[in-house]
């Protein structure tokens, strides 16, 4: 971990023993992202054959959970221990031949669940004395999400599937528009169509967490309204300080408080500033977050933080175009946030929530204490 923050040593200290007292939550993260030399031989040789982007993702989703499961990648545990992150939000079935599908789903819920039965140190967590009781031990917890609800197609009873399986957030939309609602890079905004509202009431019924972090406006505001329990932006931030279509206006922000909701902030590069993006501009983005919902209701979560190979850089940012966004969104996964190279920095976060002058209580709360509000509220 390089450090960035002019503290002293007792500031230091102070940061070192709130970040282990706390239930660290990344409300947008899978953990490390770890290639081993094997890995890394066997994706040159992908490369070479020209095998398609999300096959050569599949098959590093692959290798990676067997040499993680069978303790061949040490690094994948060594760098979690360093972030200091005790639970994490983790993304399934995002990408694949056709992006957010049903199909891609269960496939990533079967590796999670290979990872889960073989290392006694990762929890899944589906409620909130999970993640306690992860704290207590020592372990790990993860919460499993969607970014989508394509996953689902149009039959609620999905909804009840995938709960069933410990899907405990879901987003309503990705970029584009489907059958519940208009993302935020759709070229309209139409809000939340019939089956959406549906969708948000089954949501609220089982116990799922609603997540509005990629929603269009008007389908943000719709779901809001709608939703009889608490909603989140679990990575976002703030439109105001980065003119962005994937960022939150302060509208957006005063209405989320409203229904006494959360957000957590990203540490992605492109999204916090337009030039040399580095984590004081997150602390800012943090801070007018703060100022519009008050420090109970904001949190982290990075979004960020995998450092991938050279060779699948350019084909993960002509991959992301299949997803909504476009040239002016600048998308690039070799992108820097300084003070936040890789997951091993996360302890850089509350290094700076320390140097911006908060106290124990809000730092705390930050960190995971306000995430963790919500989810029992919504969860259980």
């Amino acid at each position: 971990m390089v450090e960035m923050f002019n503290l002293s040593r007792e500031e230091k200290e102070r940061a070192n023993r709130l970040h282990k007292e706390s239930v660290v939550v990344d409300t947008l993260s899978g953990g490390p992202t770890v290639f081993s030399q094997n890995m890394l031989k066997r994706l040159d040789k992908l490369i070479a054959k020209n095998v398609s982007t999300p096959a050569i993702l599949d098959e590093m989703d692959r290798l990676g959970t067997q040499a993680i499961v069978e303790g061949r990648l040490r690094e994948y545990k060594e760098c979690w221990e360093a972030s200091g992150v005790d639970v994490v939000s983790a993304t399934l079935g995002a990408l694949g031949e056709t992006p957010f599908t049903y199909e891609n789903a269960l496939r990533d819920i079967a590796l999670w669940t290979r990872k889960f039965d073989s290392l006694d140190w990762l929890v899944k967590a589906t409620s909130l004395k999970d993640i306690e009781r992860a704290k207590e031990q020592g372990k790990q917890a993860v919460i499993l999400n969607f970014q989508n609800t394509t996953h689902i197609g149009t039959d609620l009873n999905n909804l009840d599937f995938f709960y069933n399986l410990g899907v405990r957030i879901i987003q309503l939309t990705y970029n584009m528009r489907n059958f519940v609602g208009d993302g935020c890079t759709e070229r309209t905004d139409c809000g939340l169509s019939n089956f959406g509202v549906g969708v948000v009431k089954r949501m609220n019924e089982l116990g799922i967490l609603v997540d509005l972090s990629h929603c269009g406006h008007k389908t943000t505001m719709d779901a809001i309204e709608i939703s009889t329990r608490p909603v989140a932006f679990t990575h976002a931030f703030c439109r105001e300080l980065n003119e962005h279509d994937r960022g939150k206006t302060d509208e957006e922000f005063k209405s989320l408080a409203e229904n006494n909701g959360y957000c957590g902030i990203v540490v992605v590069p492109f999204f916090l500033a337009k030039e040399s993006p580095s984590l004081y501009d997150f602390l800012d983005h943090l801070e007018h977050a703060i100022k519009i919902m008050g420090s109970d209701k904001v949190g982290v979560g990075t979004d960020w933080g995998a450092v991938y190979p050279e060779p699948l850089l350019a084909r993960l940012n002509e991959e992301v175009k299949r997803i909504g966004f476009r040239e002016e969104h600048n998308v690039d996964w070799g992108a820097v946030t300084e003070g936040f190279r890789d997951w091993r920095d996360w302890p850089n976060i509350t290094y700076g929530l320390v140097s911006r002058g908060y106290p124990d209580k809000e730092i705390k709360g930050i960190l995971g204490g306000n995430f963790l509000r919500i989810f029992e509220e919504v969860v259980g």
